[in-house]
């Protein structure tokens, strides 16, 4: 039977890759909490505050708000020329 079981979660793997069924405790190192998967070891984001995974809605929105505002300025409108046409340079 446990012949059956490793082959069933060998094929399992290849199909539908790591289930995370193996993870640390919650870690808070440089403002980021995750837990880890310790078969695969990828970093799973968690909530500090609601302590459950983060979707990646979350997380993109978490990200966007620590880089700081965004401005968006209009294709048609820009500020100054950086150089105008009569104050070409007369490097030869």
């Amino acid at each position: 039977m446990s012949v059956l079981r490793a082959i069933f979660r060998f094929f399992y793997e290849i199909f539908f890759g790591c289930s995370h069924g193996h993870l640390t405790r919650i870690f808070t190192l440089q403002d980021e909490t995750y837990r880890v998967c310790l078969d695969c070891g990828v970093h799973i984001p968690y909530s500090p505050v609601s302590m459950r995974p983060l979707s990646g809605r979350e997380l993109r929105r978490m990200r966007a708000a620590r880089a700081g505002e965004l401005k968006i300025v209009p294709a048609g409108v820009s500020a100054a020329p950086l150089q105008s046409a009569e104050r070409k340079s007369s490097v030869a």
